[in-house]
């Protein structure tokens, strides 16, 4: 049993280690093959590596300048629109120029309006207060009576202190007090 073992062992160790067709052929052959092909099969497996890693690299390279040339076009497209909102950023500093502009001249004219307002108003009540000092002074203090605490007091305000006094010596006790704190209230008030 182990005879035949090591025979069917070395019999399929020599069926699979030589060539079948050398195991059958009659002829025997000497000649050597020629290393050439296999030296030629070398260099065309290195060709062949050298070509695919030059192709790998063109294709790097094509894609890198497609990305390049994408770039740009960003580039091109971001400053185009850069320049887009620097001209309407400069629009509006212009307009935000002008609305300050147009605030600062409606201030203006707003102040004029009141002081004008201010103006006529005392014009008015400096006219009234040279009626009532025209007047005789019980008339001009029966007036003075129903007249409103803000109104006498604004009249009393532009009238001589002489004629004033007249006028309110003549005028309810009452009226006469209350129009006297209120014109002493002003003063103390214009004072600070």
């Amino acid at each position: 049993m182990k005879y035949k073992r090591i025979i069917f062992t070395f019999v399929f160790f020599l069926f699979f280690t030589l060539k079948p067709a050398s195991l059958f052929s009659d002829e025997e052959k000497t000649e050597k093959p020629e290393e050439k092909p296999v030296q030629e099969t070398k260099e065309s497996l290195q060709n062949k590596e050298i070509r695919q890693t030059i192709e790998f690299y063109e294709k790097k390279k094509k894609e890198l300048e497609s990305r390049e040339k994408k770039l740009a076009e960003r580039e091109e497209k971001l400053n185009i629109l850069k320049g887009s909102l620097d001209e309407r950023f400069e629009k509006l500093k212009i307009l935000d120029k002008k609305i300050k502009q147009a605030l600062a001249n409606l201030k203006k004219e707003k102040d004029l309006h009141e002081q004008n307002i201010i103006m006529r108003e005392e014009k008015k009540f400096k006219d009234l207060a040279k009626v009532y000092e025209n007047m005789k002074a019980k008339k001009a203090a029966q007036i003075v009576n129903t007249m409103d605490l803000d109104v006498a007091r604004k009249m009393f305000s532009y009238m001589r202190p002489q004629v004033a006094g007249k006028i309110l010596a003549n005028t309810n006790p009452d009226k006469a007090a209350a129009i006297s704190k209120a014109l002493t209230a002003k003063e103390v008030l214009m004072k600070k």
